[in-house]
């Protein structure tokens, strides 16, 4: 090879090598695909969504069934997402031995709070991941807007049809919506085709044909099946929360941020608020006495189905705040015994007026028959913030399918069903089972 050949050869390698040292970034860019997805609601609120993956190296599972993955009251999508964030050191001893799912599984070898990952779980089964936060929760950089004084119309009207949108887009492919207690109840809304009255009218009204779409239809508003894990459709029985100062309170719509409290003083909290809550819980029992009207709002921790690290973290990452309205209309419910619209819709008056037949509000309690598509539930046998007859009450309230199924979880209270100490073998495999027999 003569001089000017070699040379010819040696600038174009160079040349090459420059080439693909400019595309490697680009590259990287491509395979660091972010997570963090949002949602536009059509009153203009930008919800958080989070898309699963152990770490930034892993793939999502494209192509897979999309799993909706929504919280309950006051909580953020870390409830699912249980992990040791940056900068943290949690003390976990993993049981032994394992669930058989998580066995070799090197995601949990370096982080054991990942066994009590209900995302992480359903990772593993193959299942493209979806988390979201609805209106005025979670945290950074998966925090959404929207933080005033919404109700749950609010949350099943416009941030339900948004995310499952968001996800039918980006996937093409139906979501199966899995919710814990509220965030049950906010599918309750969307799945009966609930919507804001046309004209000037303030109330809720349920649309025919968004109730056929949403439930198993061909649309991007359709969902292909639930999961409710302990939603409630009346939550505690609260005749003691029908007086003056409460709804003084709540009559207002304000938003209350709990995370400058969490972040800072989770790790201090977490054991003495668990620890009263299980009193509180043993003085019950030692009563004979499981309704205690107003304290079964509290009544919501196993304290020994959690792990002490897990309950810390639920405590500074999970607890992220609560709108006064929402709360209004589970007063009301537990009140009256009914699940309706916020009664501040269309009325200015501070109580919540008596239910009755043609005063003009929808009872969403009262329609749980237009919710026709497969559905999971499962429940704790504590009576509790949540009452098991009342969680079965749905289930035999909504239109029969043959995959319908209701599980009753051992040992459990209505937090700890998801990222207790049985989760991993109990809850997390009844879902998993379940979710494999769909057709």
């Amino acid at each position: 090879m003569g001089k000017k050949s070699f040379l010819a050869v040696t600038i174009t390698f160079l040349l090459i090598f420059i080439l693909a040292l400019g595309g490697m970034p680009a590259l990287a860019k491509a395979k660091l695909e972010s997570d963090l997805y949002t949602a536009e609601t059509v009153d203009g609120v930008t919800l958080a969504m989070k898309r699963y993956r152990p770490d930034e190296s892993a793939r999502f599972r494209k192509g897979a069934q999309p799993i909706v993955l929504m919280p309950g009251i006051l909580c953020g999508l870390n409830y699912y997402d249980v992990r040791t964030p940056p900068g943290e050191n949690y003390e976990v001893k993993l049981p032994s031995p394992l669930a058989s799912w998580a066995k070799g599984d090197k995601y949990i070898k370096k982080d054991h709070m990942r066994y009590y990952s209900l995302a992480h779980y359903l990772w593993l089964q193959g299942y493209d991941v979806w988390m979201a936060n609805y209106r005025g929760e979670g945290r950074e950089p998966y925090q959404s807007g929207g933080a005033t004084g919404y109700s749950l119309d609010d949350l099943g009207i416009y941030d339900v049809p948004a995310i499952v949108e968001k996800v039918y887009t980006e996937t093409g492919k139906h979501p199966v919506w899995l919710g814990h207690s509220m965030g049950s109840t906010m599918a309750y809304i969307y799945l009966e085709g609930a919507k804001y009255g046309d004209g000037g009218n303030p109330h809720v009204v349920s649309d025919p044909a968004l109730a056929e779409e949403r439930n198993g239809g061909n649309g991007p508003q359709s969902i292909k099946a639930l999961v409710d894990i302990d939603g409630p459709v009346v939550p505690f029985t609260g005749h003691l929360v029908d007086n003056f100062p409460v709804w003084a309170i709540l009559y207002w719509p304000w938003y209350l941020n709990l995370r400058p409290l969490t972040a800072q003083y989770g790790e201090y909290l977490a054991d003495p608020f668990f620890s009263i809550i299980d009193m509180m819980w043993q003085i019950s029992e030692a009563s004979g006495c499981p309704d205690l009207d107003i304290i079964n709002a509290f009544l919501c921790v196993n304290k020994e189905n959690f792990d002490p690290a897990v309950a810390k973290f639920t405590v500074e990452y999970v607890l992220d705040g609560f709108s006064s309205r929402v709360f209004g209309q589970y007063f009301d419910a537990s009140a009256h015994g009914v699940l309706r619209e916020d009664f501040c819709n269309g009325d200015n008056d501070l109580f919540p007026p008596e239910p009755c037949n043609g005063d003009g509000y929808y009872y969403y309690s009262d329609n749980l028959g237009k919710i026709k598509l497969p559905t999971l539930v499962m429940a704790d046998g504590r009576h509790d913030v949540t009452n098991p007859d009342d969680v079965r009450r749905f289930f035999e309230s909504k239109a029969r399918t043959n995959q319908d199924a209701f599980v009753m979880v051992p040992d459990a209270a209505h937090l700890d069903l998801i990222g207790g100490l049985n989760s991993p073998t109990f809850t997390f495999s009844e879902v998993g089972k379940w979710l494999k027999k769909l057709k």
